[in-house]
């Protein structure tokens, strides 16, 4: 099994990570097509700075890359993440952006560059750093693990269901791009009718 067949396996068995949007609130108007939208040429953040867009471009891209199907950067994950910031509660997005601030100052640390900056090995060997929880003392680390491991678990959900929600992430998993077919009707029968006997 590749690596992109367990993330979408995983994503299937633990379903997406639950993004919440405030009462009432709407990233788009009501019948505009967010897809075409985050398409758009003259796209530009509404949350994110330029380096951290930047940061979740290499990122996602590093964690579901191109194969024989588009990876994250086709599927705009980091606009369509960019977007659900935007409106998810403070201590969401300042957990995310402590996250994708790590993979900078870690890479600094490290490397002496930011993480959009390392070349594909340093990258390589930065992500098998965190993509396991351990200890490491180099790092100055004073609790029991390591730090990077939860940062990059935390984006990586985010990534993934980014992913998984995207047009080329559904189509991947059989969507074949139809809209669901026929009206759902609720139960007809009285709430009576259902009480045990």
């Amino acid at each position: 099994m590749n690596r992109r067949e367990l993330l979408r396996n995983s994503f299937l068995t633990i379903g997406a990570a639950a993004v919440t949007l405030p009462a009432g609130a709407r990233i788009f108007p009501p019948g505009d097509d967010a897809w075409l939208a985050l398409q758009r040429v003259d796209w530009t953040p509404v949350f994110l700075n330029p380096q951290q867009n930047e940061t979740l471009v290499v990122l996602s891209d590093a964690i579901i890359p191109a194969t024989d199907t588009p990876g994250a950067k086709a599927a705009l994950v980091n606009r369509f993440l960019d977007l659900v910031l935007s409106v998810e509660p403070a201590a969401s997005q300042r957990e995310f952006l402590d996250s994708l601030s790590w993979f900078d100052t870690g890479a600094m640390e490290r490397y002496k560059t930011t993480f959009a900056k390392l070349t594909d090995a340093e990258r390589q060997d930065f992500l098998n750093l965190v993509a396991w929880p351990h200890t490491h003392a180099r790092w100055g680390e004073t609790e029991s693990s390591f730090a990077g491991y939860e940062h990059f678990s935390r984006l990586k959900r985010w990534i993934v269901s980014g992913y998984y929600s995207s047009p080329v992430g559904l189509k991947e998993q059989g969507w074949d791009g139809w809209a669901a077919r026929g009206t759902f009707s609720g139960c007809e029968h009285q709430p009576a009718a259902h009480k045990d006997s």
